[in-house]
């Protein structure tokens, strides 16, 4: 079997790389800029309280605002 690889140039892998680096440091800064992001990015939900490593604090409508704390049994 022939398998063809098309060639790239430079431009385009540049280009491609730029895209990547724009993507990653996008990520980063929503993750600095929202909670509920940076929640679904670096957290996963699970059913029982006592298997949290953190929670999400959500305040009622204009009390505060929303925050990650490290959960404690104690």
């Amino acid at each position: 079997m022939v398998t063809i690889v098309p060639s790239i140039d430079i431009v385009d892998a540049l280009i491609v790389l730029g895209g990547l680096v724009s993507i990653h440091v996008l990520t980063l800064l929503f993750t600095a800029w929202s909670i509920d992001f940076k929640c679904f990015v670096q957290y996963s939900k699970v059913n029982d309280i006592y298997a949290a490593d953190s929670c999400k604090v959500t305040p009622a409508k204009f009390s505060g605002s929303k925050e990650v704390v490290p959960y404690s049994s104690t």
